[in-house]
């Protein structure tokens, strides 16, 4: 017997709120004391001979940017002891991320499960229902849970299984950046975490377009935000994506799509598989 929605939603109602990794979207602000450095005056703070760096800012620039920091820059901000205790406590108020294990471990979660397993799983219960079964279960329901479903939804739709795959990918390029930044990895281990990620936004998508749509769509569903909405959160983060992308210059582009068809250059002597292990 198919399980009735109204009931599987009050189940998952409960698992969203408390699933592992979840930040809130009002506690998403650094607010660091020092500006980064001018555009003009950087070298991108990357390593030689690896494009994970690139990588890594394309995924984390617009939330590095909304916090005032740089996306041209890895890390975003001046690695001071202000920021450094910015950065950590950001880590340690959305995430319950206090040291290097611990950052490791939530990296590892969303490599592999992030906010991708409960979406799958609404989504399917959603899509086993009929037409009419889905829409007077979808009639009682109201306020942020009602906008949750339709965006679960959505996201299938227009997504299917690649539904918040740069939701989670995305976030990790946030958490290695901040923990580059925290001083709980540094800026070799930074960069090299992000090769699995690349590698599956690499697998699965074609364009920063995509990318960047993914992880906006992926926003609204997990801070139960109507995408159709005229003025919220999400269509900030998106103005914020085609200023970025207007902004940027021929000769360094943020933006690269040509990374989609490009091979992968790892760092240098840091391999990420040993430092998940750290993980346990």
């Amino acid at each position: 017997m198919k399980k009735k929605l109204a009931v599987f939603l009050c189940a998952c109602s409960l698992a969203v709120t408390t699933l592992a990794g979840c930040s809130s979207p009002s506690s998403e602000k650094i607010g660091v004391g020092t500006p980064e450095p001018e555009r003009k005056e950087i070298d991108h703070n990357e390593e030689m001979g690896s494009n994970l760096g690139l990588w890594g800012r394309a995924m984390g620039s617009v939330l590095l940017y909304l916090n005032d920091g740089s996306p041209y820059y890895f890390g975003g901000y001046m690695a001071t002891e202000e920021n450094k205790k910015s950065a950590g406590n950001i880590l340690a108020s959305s995430w319950e991320i206090n040291n290097r294990k611990e950052l490791l471990a939530q990296i590892q979660f969303l490599l592999k499960t992030g906010s991708r397993k409960n979406f799958y799983e609404e989504a399917k219960a959603m899509e086993q229902m009929s037409e009419k079964e889905l829409k007077r279960a979808m009639k009682q329901l109201s306020g942020d849970l009602l906008i949750h479903y339709q965006m679960v939804q959505y996201n299938w739709e227009t997504w299917q299984k690649k539904g918040l795959l740069a939701w989670d990918m995305c976030r990790i390029s946030h958490l290695a950046q901040w923990g580059y930044i925290a001083g709980y990895v540094d800026g070799k281990e930074a960069q090299a975490l992000i090769e699995p990620a690349a590698k599956k936004l690499k697998e699965k998508f074609t364009s920063w377009d995509e990318v960047q749509n993914n992880w906006l769509d992926g926003y609204c569903l997990f801070a139960d935000i109507d995408r159709e909405a005229s003025h919220s959160d999400y269509t900030n983060r998106l103005a914020i994506y085609e200023k970025l992308k207007a902004e940027q210059s021929e000769g360094d582009l943020l933006y690269d799509d040509s990374l989609f068809t490009a091979e992968i250059l790892p760092v240098s002597g840091v391999s990420w598989q040993e430092l998940l292990k750290e993980a346990g």
